[in-house]
């Protein structure tokens, strides 16, 4: 799946930034003047279930389906 994203040409930097486990990068960076290919291949494994506290999950309803279909 390509992930893209719009962003202000000042967003734009050289340098590496800081990743956490649950970062991705993106494959395609637009801006009002130019489309950036982007190195794309970091993805998560899916979603970190040690990051969520119980009451984001309950909050969440989508979160909380896939949460129960793991405890069965």
């Amino acid at each position: 799946t390509v992930i893209a994203t719009t962003v202000h040409p000042l967003q734009l930097v050289d340098e590496s930034l800081p990743e956490t486990a649950h970062d991705f990068r993106v494959d395609l960076i637009v801006t009002p003047d130019e489309v950036v290919r982007a190195s794309g291949s970091k993805r998560p494994p899916g979603i970190i279930w040690t990051d969520l506290a119980e009451e984001k999950i309950a909050a969440i309803p989508v979160l909380r389906a896939l949460a129960n279909e793991r405890r069965c």
